[in-house]
């Protein structure tokens, strides 16, 4: 869940400093961006696509501004973007001609509003079955997501190494994430001390493949705008290996979690049991729970690229070409080095666990049931 989001949101921030730094560059004469309303469709016809098969439906609309410097006017421009209906809360572009012409473009629709909704209805849910340890949750979601925004992305503007970077607010997200969630237990800063070790090697995995198969952090159109908009200064390549770790994090602290709990509760259920008794008992369970994760990370990413995935199904060439191009290949580095860092977790956090409890006896009150446990 906290990968979907870190992940998502790290993705629109930098496609939207990439994207409105490059429009403004090219063109000069865009005025402003306003907010209007559909308030008649003219007319609507379909229009052939120059050179393809294709048609896209036209529609000719009048819309009055609800923003912007010529709020009330009332302005009548083209859309072949999407099919809009009456009341619909829009985007519009002005702009001025060489000419000194004044016109307008559609830009896209409100979406604002239903994604305020869907936001409410997560954090209701959420509140309703998980009570305040999901409120907690929520609350951490929200602070990582911050952290993203005001933390990560202007250090990889400033041009920070995105492997740090991203390492440095790797060990923020998680300690907000552990320690919000699940209190501060003795278990749980063993999972955070498990996880960040995990973290660590595979950022330094993560590395070595990225310049091991020479990924230059170019396969995405996102990264190619963002090269323009940021006059070339980013380091794309780093920036894949930055995505990696944070797209990790989510399924991460979920497994060491789990796994200094279990270790806790079997010393709990039989405080005889000694250092390496309890790694091997750890680590049964573990294997279960990677088995599911390492697939939960695979079809997280399948999802994401599924466009691509598509793209590449239809066209001619050989899957072993396919296989080679970078879009493809950078994509099988994040599952793959993912998947390894998820793998290292469990044994990392069950070994730390199983050293710190077969030394120390468990107290009734910090027992934890499967590392879901309410701190009150």
């Amino acid at each position: 869940m906290s990968r979907w989001l870190s992940s998502a949101v790290v993705g629109l921030a930098l496609v939207a400093l990439g994207a409105t730094t490059y429009a403004q560059e090219v063109h000069q004469e865009l005025q402003e961006t306003v907010r209007a309303e559909v308030l008649e469709i003219v007319d609507q016809y379909d229009r052939d696509i120059l050179g393809t098969g294709a048609t896209t439906t036209v529609q000719e609309l009048r819309a009055k501004l609800l923003s912007g410097s010529k709020v009330g006017e009332v302005v009548r421009f083209e859309n072949d973007l999407m099919v809009l209906e009456v009341g619909d809360k829009i985007f519009v572009n002005r702009l001025i001609a060489i000419d000194g012409e004044e016109y307008y473009t559609f830009k896209d629709i409100e979406r604002r509003p239903q994604l305020l909704i869907l936001a409410v209805l997560l954090t209701v849910l959420v509140v309703v079955f998980a009570r305040w340890q999901g409120l907690r949750a929520i609350l951490s979601l929200a602070l990582s997501a911050l952290a993203i925004i005001f933390l990560l992305v202007p250090a990889l503007l400033a041009g920070y190494d995105p492997a740090l970077a991203s390492f440095a607010i790797a060990a923020v997200i998680l300690a907000l994430t552990l320690f919000l969630t699940h209190g501060f237990g003795v278990y749980v800063r063993i999972a955070y001390f498990g996880t960040m070790a995990a973290v660590g090697v595979t950022c330094l995995i993560a590395w070595i493949s990225v310049t091991w198969l020479h990924l230059t952090g170019f396969s995405a159109d996102a990264s190619v705008y963002l090269n323009f908009a940021t006059g070339g200064q980013l380091d794309l390549a780093g920036l894949l290996l930055g995505g990696i770790i944070i797209g990790l994090l989510g399924v991460l602290d979920d497994v060491s979690i789990t796994q200094a709990s279990v270790v806790q509760e079997l010393k709990h259920a039989n405080p005889t049991l000694g250092q390496w008794s309890l790694y091997e008992r750890g680590i049964r369970v573990g294997r279960d729970h990677v088995g599911s994760l390492v697939n939960t990370l695979a079809l997280a990413y399948v999802g994401t690229a599924l466009p691509l995935v598509l793209l590449y199904a239809q066209s001619q060439a050989p899957f072993l070409d396919i296989l080679n191009q970078e879009v493809i290949a950078a994509e099988l580095v994040r599952i793959i080095v993912g998947s390894i860092g998820l793998v290292l977790a469990v044994p990392f956090t069950t070994l730390v666990a199983a050293h710190y409890f077969s030394r120390h006896p468990v107290d009734n009150n910090s027992s934890a049931a499967h590392g879901h446990h309410h701190h009150h």
